[in-house]
C-alpha cells in the first residue's frame, strides 16, 4: 500500500518515536524524521525515515521549515523536559500554520495525575481540541522498556520498587509493539478522538530474556 502523504514525525532517532517511522515506511508512508541536530540524521534515515529536518521544539522558524508540505504529524515531546508544555503548544501551533491535516500526539495515560511527566500534556491535548485540525490523542500506558535501567538491580533483588500500591494492577505496553502507534495517522476513518492503549493480557510473571 502507498501513502502519497508526507508525514513529519518528531524524536525519529528516540527509543519510542523511532519505532514508529519503520512501521509508517512499512505501510507506504513517506515519512519526515524531525532530530535536533545534524549528526542524528543518518540514524534518522536508518530507520526509514525518506527525509530528515534538523530542527529544534523552542524554534518556531525551524518547526516552520519542518513541517513545509506535510500533511501529517506525530509529535512525541521530550519527556521532563522542563518547559515540556510549552514545547508541545510550539508544534501545534505551527501544524496550524502550516495548514496540516492530521496531528497524532502521543500523550500519557491519565494525564490528569499529579505526576511529573503527566500534567504537562493538558496543555497540549486542549490546544489540539481548540486548534481545528484533525487530531488523535494516544494514551499509551507504562512501557516495559522503562525498567531496562534498573534490571540488574531487579535480578539481584527480586524486586521492583515503583511509586504504586502494591495492591494496584500495573497494564504495560511493549514498546516494540510499535504497530498502533501509527495506525491513526494513516487510517483516515480515526478522527478527533482520545486512545488509550495498555497491554490487554495479564502478565503473572517478568522473566529474564
Amino acid at each position: 500500500m502507498t501513502i502519497d502523504k508526507l508525514i513529519l514525525s518528531t524524536g525519529a532517532n528516540g527509543r519510542f518515536a523511532s519505532l514508529v517511522v519503520p512501521e509508517l515506511a512499512r505501510r507506504g508512508a513517506r515519512v519526515r524524521g524531525l532530530v535536533h541536530s545534524e549528526e542524528n540524521t543518518t540514524e534518522a534515515r536508518s530507520k526509514g525515515a525518506a527525509e530528515v529536518a534538523v530542527g529544534d521544539l523552542r524554534d518556531p522558524r525551524s518547526l516552520d521549515r519542518a513541517l513545509d508540505g506535510v500533511d501529517g504529524v506525530f509529535y512525541l515531546g521530550p519527556l521532563f523536559a522542563e518547559d515540556e508544555s510549552q514545547l508541545g503548544l510550539n508544534m501545534v501551533a505551527a501544524a496550524r500554520r502550516a495548514g496540516v491535516r492530521r496531528f497524532v500526539f502521543s500523550s500519557i495515560i491519565h494525564p490528569t495525575l499529579a505526576f511529573e511527566g503527566h500534567t504537562t500534556k493538558i496543555s497540549v491535548e486542549s490546544a489540539l481540541y481548540e486548534s481545528g485540525l484533525e487530531f488523535v490523542i494516544l494514551h499509551p500506558a507504562t512501557f516495559f522498556q522503562n525498567i531496562q535501567a534498573a534490571w540488574p538491580a531487579i535480578l539481584e533483588h527480586g524486586i521492583i520498587a515503583e511509586p504504586y500500591s502494591n495492591r494496584s494492577r500495573l497494564a504495560r505496553v511493549d514498546c516494540r509493539a510499535a504497530r498502533w502507534l501509527g495506525q491513526p495517522i494513516i487510517k483516515p476513518t480515526i478522527s478527533a478522538l482520545d486512545w488509550q492503549r495498555s497491554g490487554m493480557k495479564n502478565v503473572g510473571t517478568i522473566r529474564a530474556q
